[in-house]
């Protein structure tokens, strides 16, 4: 017998298959037997990795081996300033990755202290109380308000037994518990009423149940294995500079071997030829591109958690910038978590809940009925109410106190004498109440389902009286109810039953000849804020997906209101989902937004399906079941106030006011600084490739090497490191939002900003070969030393000029606010002083291999320096224009 079909047994059946005594329990020795079989009720760890293997895994990237054998390379050489800042950006780089890996993925942790610790269980024919790892498979749990469920159980007895579910199923109300039903064997868990699931919580009335699952064997445990299973994988942005790296590496060897065998073609000293080859080799790399890409995330990272978006892993910042798809819960993420009286209906009209209404009005007399017919508690003065109890009780009690109706004051006026409990046979409530003195008598107040308490009516309470109830206006209220109901609106009928002198010894003979007041319509409402942030999704390209427990009629009304469907969309259902195969469900996720009574199991391959399809997809969630799903997503965004610890643990990012609006900023986040870590790649590679260029034509022209090793690494470190990260900390370009979401496929640098590169390093190269000409011919006494010190300043001033052209790809930088970028121009002024620091101070020149230049010497090189940016910005305008056409 599968686990899962636990709830298709009468009761009777399942405690013969588990060999055990409804009114004894189990033995101690039986139950010692069964504990060293099937293990302590616990879920499993994960196996952690050490700190030392986290730091070692930090060295895989392919980029970082080019690094480190560029850094033992140029150390062999002697060249220990290169090498050692190399190793340096390398070390930083991996204690960062290390301080993130070592904080991250604690959802396990979560799973298991979502467990209650103790719990109450028959042994040996005495309820006693263990500690929860003790259960076994046959214990008889006793259950009680308030007591969370310690396993998965069949249950045997519920009396008014109603358990929150919300974390597992996403169901928005608690579940009315009926242990003589059997639901069919594919019934999704949130309509297994005759089943309770670890980690749930009862929330009224009592019961007993027999546990079936333990441990790792629950369906909470399915969930904890599902997350074991989950792997971690690359981002988009680690994938493309991964491959990136590999293609780097390639052009690498062969620029070491062509002018390696160039240089000694030319009869230049092998270890000259060695130096120069090692050299542009390092220049070739962008080793500045890990650091920058780090700090850019992690700047990033902070300006997101100021915003109430905290990032658990650096990575995925700009995950979520590229994100083309938004699968989002309903409960407590698109909607207040919080039921709510929005609708009352009196005959003949419709009334707006919100006060004030007071007790001698129709609408007054209904919130005050339905708040007196209620077991919610109210406190608070001055409107600012609290409520305790069911949820459906507390909006009752809630929407009296709103419009003005304090249960305090009515139940003080007319206290309750007697009841008739609720139930899941009864469906109504029913409440009696003193009418004000004794001798004047009692009513009684029912409250239930529509149908079940128009069923007992036969009169109805208009704005002329008391009238008989006619089929006409019969059918006036059932349509008052479908037209609710088929807005996802929960509703409740309130009808009175006659005065009477005296209670009878059985009240619930009195529910009958009932005279109707009007229906309570209840929702748990839409944020405000959801619907204009689902339509700012769908301007940036981002489809919006609700994938919810709750059912299909709540879950479309919903929807609708927050923009994420429209008037004949369809919504598939988990019965639906399940008898589709995976053909099926891709061709669903094309048009379906709404996917109702869903499992763990479904929200899994709706994610799967999307991914398969190209789809970057965001998820986001609350509970336990949505943690694997989280997991699966490209990036998870987990609920900070309502969420569980589980999903918070899965999830790679976690919004601190659980604002569906804070998703949009943070998508607005993530595509700036994807862009600014785009523009610091293409600004870096330009520039080296740049060097490259000029190193080769110098070669092959046979003359003097324009660049010396110092030189390139001066440049890699001060005049590329500095600005590249002021780019990093560019601020959103205008209209960034209503561009279309980057495809995941399309590589870092697309063949457009490649050919920009390929213009740039000419009219670069350009420039510093005729700095180079220009100071062979300047008239020094070491022409050679003069021609490469014109050559290094050129380029090094050059690619700060370039810096701001690269602050935008598209426009030119006075268009996007010439200044507004303040880190960008003290990048600037920095490398400028160093630049005039290492020319000017008699003790650096050596060092840097540079000679004074004078005046004359400083204008040629400043004006030279500023060619390649003013003539690239004609070309980026023609390749802008090429792109929008």
């Amino acid at each position: 017998m599968e686990r899962a079909d636990w709830h298709t047994l009468a009761p009777d059946e399942v405690i013969r298959r588990l060999s055990v005594s409804p009114g004894r329990g189990l033995t101690s020795a039986e139950a010692a037997e069964r504990l060293a079989r099937h293990g302590p009720n616990q879920l499993a760890e994960e196996k952690r990795r050490s700190m030392l293997t986290v730091f070692i895994d930090q060295f895989r990237d392919p980029m970082v081996i080019i690094l480190l054998v560029a850094a033992l390379v140029s150390l062999a050489l002697k060249e220990f300033l290169d090498g050692g800042a190399i190793l340096a950006i390398v070390l930083l780089n991996a204690v960062l990755g290390l301080v993130q890996e070592f904080k991250a993925d604690q959802a396990l942790e979560a799973l298991k202290q979502l467990s209650a610790p103790h719990c109450k269980v028959r042994r040996d024919g005495q309820v006693v109380e263990i500690d929860t790892r003790e259960l076994v498979p046959g214990d008889i749990v006793v259950l009680e308000a308030g007591d969370p469920v310690p396993a998965d159980l069949r249950l045997l007895r519920a009396v008014m037994l109603q358990i929150d579910e919300s974390l597992l199923t996403g169901e928005s109300v608690p579940v009315d518990k009926d242990a003589a039903r059997t639901p069919e064997a594919n019934a999704p868990l949130a309509d297994r009423v005759n089943m309770a699931f670890m980690s749930t919580a009862v929330t009224y009335g009592h019961g007993e149940g027999v546990v079936v699952a333990t441990g790792m064997e629950t369906e909470v445990g399915r969930i904890a294995g599902k997350l074991q299973e989950e792997t971690e994988e690359a981002t988009p942005l680690q994938k493309r500079l991964s491959e990136f790296a590999r293609v780097l590496g390639g052009a690498m060897l062969v620029i070491v071997v062509l002018l390696g065998a160039l240089g000694l073609w030319r009869g230049m000293d092998w270890l000259e030829v060695l130096m120069v080859a090692v050299s542009l080799a390092v220049a070739t790399i962008p080793e500045g591109l890990p650091a920058v890409t780090t700090i850019v995330l992690a700047l990033g990272m902070q300006r997101m958690a100021r915003r109430n978006a905290v990032v658990r892993r650096l990575s995925a910042v700009e995950t979520l910038g590229s994100a083309t798809f938004i699968c989002s819960d309903k409960t407590g993420t698109l909607t207040q978590n919080r039921m709510t009286v929005t609708r009352l209906w009196l005959p003949d009209e419709w009334v707006d809940p919100e006060g004030p209404h007071p007790l001698e009005s129709r609408a007054g007399l209904l919130l005050a009925a339905g708040a007196l017919c209620s077991d919610a508690s109210l406190s608070g003065e001055d409107g600012e109410y609290r409520s305790v109890g069911d949820p459906t009780e507390t909006a009752l009690v809630l929407g009296a106190a709103r419009a003005g109706l304090d249960k305090r004051q009515l139940e003080a006026g007319h206290p309750r004498v007697a009841e008739v409990p609720f139930s899941s046979s009864r469906k109504r409530m029913t409440t009696f109440h003193a009418l004000g003195d004794p001798e004047e008598g009692y009513t009684g107040i029912v409250k239930g389902g529509p149908d079940v308490v128009l069923a007992r009516c036969t009169r109805i309470r208009t704005a002329g009286g008391t009238e008989p109830l006619t089929p006409e206006r019969r059918r006036a209220v059932e349509e008052a109810n479908r037209a609710m109901a088929e807005q996802g609106i929960r509703v409740l009928a309130v009808a009175f039953t006659a005065p009477q002198p005296q209670l009878p010894e059985d009240p619930a003979a009195l529910e009958r000849d009932l005279e109707l007041i009007g229906l309570i319509g209840m929702t748990d409402p839409a944020r405000p804020e959801s619907a204009a942030a689902v339509q700012k999704a769908h301007e940036a390209g981002i489809r919006t997906m609700m994938i919810t427990g709750d059912h299909a009629t709540t879950a479309l009304a919903i929807a609708r209101q927050v923009n994420i469907a429209g008037a004949g969309s369809r919504v598939v259902s988990g019965p639906e989902l399940e008898e589709m195969d995976d053909a099926a469900l891709e061709e669903a996720v094309r048009t379906v937004p709404v996917y109702a009574r869903v499992s763990p199991e479904h929200k899994l391959r709706i994610v799967e399906a999307l991914r398969r399809q190209g789809h970057v997809v965001a998820m986001t969630g609350d509970g336990v079941n949505d943690a694997p799903a989280l997991k699966r997503a490209d990036i998870g965004i987990a609920m900070g106030v309502v969420g569980t610890g589980v999903a918070r643990g899965a999830a790679d990012m976690v919004l601190m006011d659980d604002n569906f609006a804070t998703i949009v900023a943070a998508v607005e986040e993530g595509r700036t600084i994807y862009a600014n870590i785009q523009k610091a790649t293409f600004f870096l590679l330009s520039a080296n490739l740049g060097e490259l260029l000029i190193m080769t034509v110098a070669m092959l022209a046979g003359w003097p090497m324009p660049l010396q090793p110092i030189h390139l690494l001066w440049i890699n470190l001060v005049t590329d490191s500095l600005p590249a990260i002021a780019l990093g900390v560019e601020p959103a370009e205008p209209g960034i939002m209503r561009q279309k979401p980057r495809d995941p496929r399309e590589p870092v640098l697309p063949s457009q900003l490649l050919a920009m590169m390929g213009i740039q390093s000419v009219f670069r190269t350009l420039a510093v070969l005729t700095a180079l000409w220009l100071g062979l011919r300047a008239g020094s006494a070491d022409p050679a030393a003069t021609g490469s010190t014109y050559a290094f300043a050129t380029l090094a001033i050059g690619e700060l000029w370039w810096a701001h052209s690269c602050r935008s790809l598209r426009q030119a930088p006075w268009r996007i606010g010439f200044f507004r970028n303040r880190v960008a121009w003290v990048a600037t002024g920095v490398g400028l002083l160093l630049m005039v620091g290492v020319m000017a101070v008699p003790f650096l020149q050596p060092l840097f291999k540079v000679t004074p230049i004078g005046l004359r010497g400083w204008i040629t090189v400043v004006l030279l320096s500023l060619i390649p940016t003013v003539a690239m910005e004609p070309v980026k305008a023609i390749f802008a224009r090429r792109q929008r056409g």
